[in-house]
């Protein structure tokens, strides 16, 4: 483990120019917890030089959003360097819990926003789901024979969000592709990997990979660019397509209609950061809406998945100043294509936030 370590860390020269990128850092302001920082404590923790417990702290502050890696001048996979420690420093059995409970369903979290919604319909930005998407869908559908594609639908559309689930299924359909929404899919494994539990992320993997292959899909979409990522950089798979980048490439098959109605962009950090995806989405909110630019889009809404859990203090922060720049927009609408960033912006928000597909929906609907 620590020869790859190595390997991963010795490109790091310690520039800087990470830091304005970090959101952890750009809250805290402290220099131990910069993705410079955590290589040099790593790097000293592997030494020797550094004890157990402060490696864990120091590494626990990281939301994996690749925010580093996208602006660094070398090249440096700092999630690679931070999933590579977390196996051996960041593994707790708490942790392992968690995350497995969460994954299978084992701890019901969906029931509890489910009653939440009901008793605030206007302040969350899901309807009550009792059932998980997944186990009311139908597992195909026939388009018009133009392709093949799979819904990879991911852990928080399944549980919290079918709407988007469904929304996708119909655009992808209306397009004139195959659908397959295998119920056998799981978690796409990104949690396990986050905390370092690289075994039961393998098990996935293979699981996951094995019903891909035997779809043998032209692409494989999902409605979370957390696992979209996870499938093209982790899984190694190349026919992984951004909603985004369908819509813009089947236009003249979906023939959406614009709407009325003022929208601004909030940019993922998976799907920019790491898949590089940012102008496609503003070039279809572009033709369907009147579309204006917040300030800051790309700054991270600091869910991050359980760092949200970790360091509610830095997650609320990013928060605050988030929605700052959402209002100043002047839009009515907020759209993204995280699940995980509609959860933690639009809760108790006085702006709808909705996903690109449920605003693509919409654009049909007008015909």
């Amino acid at each position: 483990m620590y020869s790859k370590l190595s390997d991963l860390l010795s490109v790091c020269v310690r520039c800087g120019s990470c830091l304005t990128s970090c959101p952890v850092y750009n809250v805290e302001r402290d220099e131990l917890i910069s993705p410079r920082g955590k290589i040099a404590i790593i790097k000293g923790a592997i030494e020797g030089k550094i004890p157990d417990t402060e490696v864990e702290r120091v590494i626990s502050f990281c939301s994996l959003c690749g925010g580093c890696e996208y602006v660094c001048p070398n090249g440096i996979r700092t999630i690679d360097i931070v999933i590579e420690a977390r196996k051996k420093w960041g593994v707790s059995k708490l942790k392992k819990l968690m995350v497995e409970g969460f994954t299978r369903g084992v701890f019901p979290a969906h029931l509890a926003t489910a009653l939440m919604a009901i008793i605030f319909p206007d302040k969350l930005p899901f309807k009550p789901a009792i059932r998980p998407f997944l186990s009311t869908t139908e597992e195909f559908r026939k388009g018009r024979g133009r392709g093949k594609v799979m819904l990879f639908v991911g852990c928080l559309t399944n549980r919290f969000f079918p709407s988007i689930a469904k929304a996708i299924s119909d655009i992808v359909v209306e397009a004139g592709f195959d659908l397959y929404i295998p119920k056998s899919q799981i978690c796409c494994g990104f949690p396990h990997l986050s905390i370092g539990d690289h075994d039961e992320f393998e098990r996935i993997r293979k699981h996951n990979l094995k019903i891909i292959n035997e779809i043998s899909p032209d692409y494989v979409i999902s409605p979370c660019p957390t696992g979209l990522n996870t499938l093209k950089r982790f899984y190694g798979l190349k026919n992984v397509m951004d909603l985004s980048v369908f819509v813009l490439e089947n236009a003249k098959e979906l023939d959406l209609k614009p709407q009325n109605i003022k929208t601004t962009w909030h940019d993922p950090c998976h799907l920019k950061k790491e898949l590089h995806i940012w102008k496609e989405p503003r070039r279809v909110l572009s033709g369907l809406s009147q579309y204006v630019e917040m300030e800051r889009a790309d700054l991270c809404c600091g869910f991050g998945g359980s760092f949200s859990l970790s360091h509610p203090e830095i997650s609320f922060a990013l928060k605050r100043e988030k929605k700052k720049y959402i209002k100043d927009s002047g839009a009515e609408l907020l759209i993204t294509e995280c699940p995980g960033c509609i959860m933690f912006m639009g809760s108790f928000s006085p702006l709808k936030t909705l996903h690109l597909g449920e605003f693509l929906i919409r654009s049909l609907g007008n015909r």
